[in-house]
């Protein structure tokens, strides 16, 4: 199953789905849950999790959660496989806009990047090492809410990914 399809398949059912208004699309106490992939940014397709806390009307607090790899093929000789697991602290300033399903917002995350690389090649040892450092990274997003507690999201970036996308619930 491709994570990617799938996910984008829930959205546009989210986005298609709901004609019910509902309250403030952001306010304080909320609790918001992202699941989704990233694209671009070097790491491969990141999947991961995003966990915010409404502090404020306008403020939200959390973490984010990830996992990539990708290989690099050198043909018959062998090839690299590299692993990430991403672990950051992250938060957002919330617009003020005039809408009950749209929840625009900019942020900054700051978190530790967990590598692995594994040679595998013909005629040669497997050769494995690990490292590990500081990420940090850039964002600004929204949330489009189908219902009163699951929507889509979408942010653009700098760090982890350059897009990522997915689901959305307030918990």
């Amino acid at each position: 199953m491709n994570p990617i399809k799938t996910i984008g398949a829930a959205a546009m059912v989210l986005l298609l789905g709901s004609n019910n208004s509902f309250a403030q699309s952001f306010k304080q106490g909320d609790k918001l849950l992202n699941a989704g992939v990233g694209i671009g940014g070097g790491l491969g397709i990141p999947v991961g999790v995003s966990y915010e806390q409404a502090v404020s009307d306008r403020i939200s607090v959390g973490g984010y959660l990830a996992y990539a790899r990708k290989k690099e093929s050198y043909n018959e000789y062998g090839e690299w496989k590299y692993s990430y697991i991403l672990a950051a602290g992250r938060g957002s300033y919330h617009l003020k806009v005039n809408s009950e399903r749209f929840d625009p917002y900019g942020g900054a995350m700051l978190g530790y990047n967990v590598a692995s690389v594994k040679w595998s090649g013909d005629g040669s040892e497997p050769i494995s090492a690990s490292a590990g450092g500081f990420m940090w990274g850039i964002h600004i997003g929204t949330r489009y809410w189908a219902s009163q507690k699951v929507g889509a999201f979408a942010e653009l970036g700098y760090g982890a990914t350059v897009l990522n996308v997915g689901v959305a619930f307030k918990l």
